[in-house]
This record gives C-alpha cells, structure tokens and sequence, in this order.
C-alpha cells in the first residue's frame, strides 16, 4: 500500500504485546497496524521509532504500509513492511482538535449496541461496520477494583442526549492505567486525574479480538487534547 501518515490514537496492551491504530491523514480513514512476528499485535520493537521511543498518542508518523488483513470484526487492520516508522509532528493545533472532532461518535451506540460486548456469531453472519471508534465520554469516572489479587480497571462513561446510555468498559491505556495504578481501589473522578482542571478527553474505543465467545469493547486509550 506505500508510505502513509498516521495521527497516533492508542497504542494499547494486547495480551503481551501491543495494538498501535489511528486515523490516515491520507485516507482519512481508521487504521488498526499489524506486524508479522505475533498475530494480530505489534510488539514493542516494532511500535517504536529508530531512536528507541515509543510511538504515543497524538504524535503523527509515517510508517510503510502492506497488504489489508482485515476480517469481519477488525476491519481496520493492515500489516506493516518493517521498515523504520518516523516521527514527524505531534498533532496538537486547533486545526488537529478539529479533524478529530470529525470522527468522534454522535450517537449513544457503540459499536452496534449498547453493551460492553458483542456475540462473535454476530461478526460471523454481517461483517462489523467499525471496531475503532473515537467518543466524548461524559461524567467520566474511573473505577478500579481488587479481587482474587487482580486489579481490575474500567472506564464509566455516558454517551447521548436521550436515554443517557451509560457504558463501563475495561481499560488497556498502558500510560493511564500506570496513573490508576498509584490510585486506591474505588470510583475515582476524571477531574481528579487531570488535576482537577477540566481537559477535553476523548476515549478511543476498540473491539477486543474473540474471547469466550465475545468481542469486548475496550477503552484502548485516554486521549487529552490541549485547551
């Protein structure tokens, strides 16, 4: 497929590896990045720039793209060369805020229902219309429970004008789940991570690959654009 320039918007835990996706400044459309040495993830290596560090969210990179991999539930997915990826910009203008604003959800759906999962038979008859999507989570709250010597993180959010359709979804954000982490079990507010100052934060929503018979829906990052 050739060089493309991706904005960064998760590069999340996939079981030990990670998934890096964005949205094509060429395209203009969702990109979910697949290597060849692990199926469906990236290792580390290879979602960092030639200097070592890490692709992170809102930083713009070109990477060489190859053939589409996308199935019925990751439509997205494409695999990369191998070839370096480089870091051009971070996208952080107001001009940025507003391409982005272009793909955040309208609707209190995500993803084809209001649950926190989908049946993956549902992906074998009709194939999935999205498994990224971008939303402004209101009355966000972060909750984190302990049990059975697991710390178990979620997102709880409410979506929509009408119904207000209230969703409580697992989080994968490596860099936000170490700042839950120095947090004591137990609901904790939006504001208080950002400082107590109200930040615009959208949540990059990402269908998990099959698990007991479900795609989870999953908050894949925790996206803070400047004011």
């Amino acid at each position: 497929m050739g060089l493309d320039r991706i904005v960064c918007l998760a590069n999340s835990y996939k079981h030990d590896h990670r998934c890096v996706a964005g949205i094509s400044l060429v395209t203009k459309r969702w990109v979910r990045l697949v290597g060849r040495q692990v199926p469906g993830c990236l290792t580390i290596k290879e979602t960092c720039y030639p200097d070592g560090r890490q692709v992170a969210l809102l930083d713009v990179f070109e990477v060489e793209l190859g053939e589409n991999c996308g199935t019925n539930s990751h439509p997205e997915d494409v695999y990369i060369t191998g070839k370096p990826w480089h870091a051009l910009r971070r996208f952080e203008s107001h001009s940025d805020s507003q391409f982005l604003a272009d793909f955040v959800n309208k609707e209190p759906v995500v993803m084809q229902g209001y649950c926190d999962r989908v049946p993956v038979s549902k992906f074998e008859r009709t194939p999935a219309k999205c498994s990224l999507e971008l939303v402004h989570g209101e009355d966000l709250w972060w909750w984190i429970r302990e049990g059975n010597d697991k710390r178990k993180n979620r997102a709880v959010f409410r979506l929509g004008q009408i119904g207000r359709i209230r969703y409580d979804l697992a989080v994968t954000d490596p860099a936000w789940l170490d700042q839950l982490n120095l947090l004591p079990a137990g609901i904790h507010s939006h504001a208080l991570l950002c400082g107590g100052k109200p930040r615009n934060t959208l949540l990059t929503v990402s269908l998990s690959e099959p698990f007991e018979g479900f795609h989870y829906k999953l908050v894949a990052a925790v996206v803070l654009l400047p004011k």
